[in-house]
């Protein structure tokens, strides 16, 4: 009497509050990202010169799972050319011309809350910064090493089907050991390729 007693008092309860939990859906999102760069350096971008800003480009990629709550998690890559610059050195045979080029790969650690198709998150994590010097009558040179930096990005996707969405996204980087601000007014694009 006391098994059935206790059976109907607290597993009776339990097993209907556990079967009336909402059905949660999971889905891995991937979104892809073009967009201009407006750049803004605490120093001169170029030794010897007093220019402070550059217009880049870039293409990135964040692959999110989304349990289907607010907070989704997942990373954060792609590619970005933040300045590219013409140097001219006069030199007694004449002059030489370089090309010199700053582009940036980030590895972040992104984290974004979803509802009503806004998208509000955040990348923490390092990024490889790539320098490269080319022209003249010399070989080329590269470099990189890398920096940590903080992307921050607000989004509002437009559904044109089930798994596809489409929509504008704006991205604020920062690199702190440079000094370096970028502003990236983008388009991006979703697709959801896997939900269970």
């Amino acid at each position: 009497m006391k098994f059935i007693l206790f059976t109907a008092l607290f597993v009776v309860p339990i097993c209907a509050w556990a079967q009336s939990l909402p059905d949660t859906s999971y889905q891995v999102e991937l979104t892809i990202t073009p967009s201009p760069m407006f750049n803004f350096f605490r120093l001169p971008r170029v030794p010897g010169t007093s220019s402070k800003t550059s217009l880049g480009y870039g293409i990135s990629i964040r692959a999110l799972w989304h349990p289907g709550r607010l907070l989704s998690v997942g990373l954060l890559s792609g590619y970005f050319v933040m300045a590219e610059d013409e140097l001219s050195s006069d030199q007694p045979s004449g002059e030489l011309n370089y090309q010199a080029r700053l582009a940036a790969v980030p590895l972040l650690l992104a984290l974004t809350m979803q509802k009503y198709n806004v998208e509000i998150g955040m990348g923490v994590g390092p990024y490889i910064m790539m320098t490269s010097l080319q022209g003249g009558h010399s070989a080329s040179v590269h470099s990189s090493r890398l920096e940590l930096g903080m992307t921050f990005f607000g989004a509002y996707m437009f559904s044109l089907g089930d798994n596809v969405f489409l929509g504008p996204e704006l991205r604020v980087v920062s690199f702190r050991y440079r000094g370096i601000i970028s502003i990236m007014p983008s388009c991006s694009f979703r697709v959801i390729p896997l939900r269970y």
